[in-house]
């Protein structure tokens, strides 16, 4: 552990103060036309009306802990009898104009923030108060959402704001526009405008202690913001993460493969929950740290670990679980609440009618996995969201890629590689035993420079793992003698060989083995002007090696 702090820490100190580059905006030029917030580079520039926007201790290393602070201590003064009376005496459902944590309820109106105890689990009955907000903020708020520890708010501009809720001090003093790297210091980042729901999810070992991983071992978490970005296409789910570049290029792969197209979304505790079109109900353990691309700070591992002791973070990462119909109208409008400690429960909650035309929410535990478990309670409040089933179209074909080439002089083929939907099929034809398919799983790798999302003609950096299916690896010994050799030279007493992974449309190199399959495509990456290396990248890759015992990979791109 030792190395990652100070690999990570040194790289940063280098190349913290860089702005933006010439090969940055090489790079996004090249890229095929997407919807885009992200400016050329790694950082933003501050606003220097807006000064008290960039402090705050939200990211920092020491952070006051205070688990008794009430929201007077943010700065909150009581609000007017007219106001009050525009504001909810309970909060049932997350949206952009209210939202809440397990402590507070948060609303907005005419661009202020106010906040209250959430009367449901805390039994707290106290008035409204409006908070103090930076001045950039201040009147200008046009969305908010809250979760764990954290709440982010919206300006006209769209740019994140974020507060520290554990901060106990008067004023504005741990709200803060910073986000990206390295480690909470960039300037910011902006929603991108096609947004059509969003929702914060905070992890932590403080409050949350640990998360199940894929193989049922409670892990700790390292502690992480993530916020889920559900896309005006509906065929995206985007996250971002302060620690990551403030750009749109990682994604949560959705249902089945991303192909049902969502409708709604809501998260909570690194768990995102959508809806579909034809209104089925979906949750997802995921982001940075679970997916497995967080190496520098984290032990993973691909070989099954049930049953282990001390053992590493199962890849992949857990997969889409598919909750049970809802029995009753209901619309796109969810709520997701966590239940801490762990990542077993969560409030789930769906805007809807009953039988009898009420107007309300139906409500299950996630753990729960019966239609029966589903309960209605009735709210009478007006029905905000979209009556499911929508029109068609319900699913979009994967945006999956074909590769090809010749392996060690057998014929190789990589079926249905996708940038956010791992795993794909590695057909390899050895000899004349018929062909020997092998799974390759996929994790985006450890970026700190930005880039546009799925594949262009520059690298795309993974983490990846060459599967032997279990059943081949048991009969491995009746293969024919070709296929034996080349399992003996690159799995030796694992199935799995892993290692760092670059594809563009055009070429795809698994560098562990030094293996380059190609395609045909638009982007001719050999034609582009050359770029630096992501240190996150280096940094991570000096980190897998150190720790795996092996020299680091030096396979050139070709």
């Amino acid at each position: 552990m030792m190395i990652r702090t100070i690999l990570a820490f040194s790289i940063a100190a280098g190349i913290a103060g860089c702005g933006a580059s010439a090969p940055d905006s090489a790079r996004a030029a090249a890229a095929p036309a997407q919807p885009s917030s992200a400016d050329d580079g790694i950082r933003t520039i501050p606003d220097p009306a807006c000064a008290d926007a960039y402090g705050g201790t939200t990211g920092l290393f020491q952070r006051p802990v205070d688990p008794g602070v009430s929201n007077a201590a943010q700065g909150g003064t009581a609000v007017s009898a007219e106001v009050a009376a525009t504001l909810p005496r309970v909060i049932h459902l997350r949206g952009p104009r209210d939202s809440y944590t397990a402590d507070y309820y948060f609303a907005t109106r005419d661009g202020h923030i106010y906040i209250t105890a959430n009367r449901e689990p805390t039994g707290t009955d106290e008035p409204w108060r409006q908070m103090s907000l930076p001045s950039c903020l201040d009147g200008n708020v046009t969305e908010i959402s809250a979760d764990g520890r954290v709440l982010l708010a919206l300006d006209e501009g769209r740019w994140v704001y974020t507060l520290d809720l554990e901060v106990v001090a008067a004023g504005s003093a741990g709200w803060t526009r910073r986000w990206g790297p390295f480690f909470w210091t960039d300037f910011g980042i902006p929603m991108p405008s096609d947004v059509t729901a969003w929702a914060t999810s905070e992890l932590t070992p403080e409050v949350d202690g640990t998360f199940t991983d894929r193989a049922g071992n409670e892990q700790v978490p390292a502690g992480i913001l993530t916020v889920y970005l559900l896309r005006g296409d509906g065929q995206h789910i985007t996250y971002i993460d302060p620690w990551l570049p403030s750009d749109e290029s990682r994604e949560v792969c959705g249902p089945e493969r991303n192909t049902l197209r969502p409708a709604g979304l809501s998260g909570s505790g690194s768990t995102v929950m959508v809806v579909t079109r034809e209104g089925d109900i979906y949750t997802r353990l995921y982001e940075f740290d679970v997916s497995g691309a967080n190496t520098v700070f984290l032990d993973y591992a691909w070989e099954d670990q049930r049953g282990a002791a001390d053992p590493p973070i199962q890849l992949p990462a857990p997969d889409w679980v598919r909750h049970p119909r809802i029995p009753g109208r209901h619309t796109d409008r969810l709520s997701l609440r966590k239940l801490s400690p762990g990542t077993q429960h969560r409030v789930m909650r769906v805007e809807g009618r009953d039988a009898q035309g009420h107007t309300g929410y139906w409500q299950k535990d996630l753990a729960d996995r019966e239609a029966s478990d589903w309960a209605f309670v009735a709210t009478g409040e007006a029905l905000q969201g979209r009556s499911l089933p929508l029109p068609a179209p319900y699913r979009d074909p994967p945006e999956d890629y074909a590769y090809a080439g010749t392996i060690e002089g057998w014929k190789a083929e990589l079926l249905d590689f996708n940038p956010y939907c791992s795993p794909a099929t590695l057909r390899l034809h050895i000899g004349q035993s018929g062909p020997l398919e092998l799974i390759l799983h996929t994790t985006d790798g450890l970026r700190q420079e930005r880039r546009a999302r799925g594949l262009d003609g520059y690298p795309h950096n993974y983490r990846s793992a060459v599967e032997v299916p279990a059943e081949i690896w048991a009969r491995r010994g009746q293969l024919a003698p070709e296929a034996q050799a080349f399992l003996q030279k690159h799995f030796t007493a694992s199935r799995f060989l892993d290692g760092p992974l670059m594809a563009t449309q055009s070429r795809l190199q698994l560098q562990a083995p030094c293996w380059t399959l190609r395609r045909d495509a638009a982007v001719a990456d050999e034609m582009l002007p050359a770029v630096p290396p992501d240190m996150g990248q280096v940094v991570a890759e000096l980190t897998n090696a150190q720790e795996e015992g092996r020299n680091p990979q030096t396979c050139p791109w070709q």
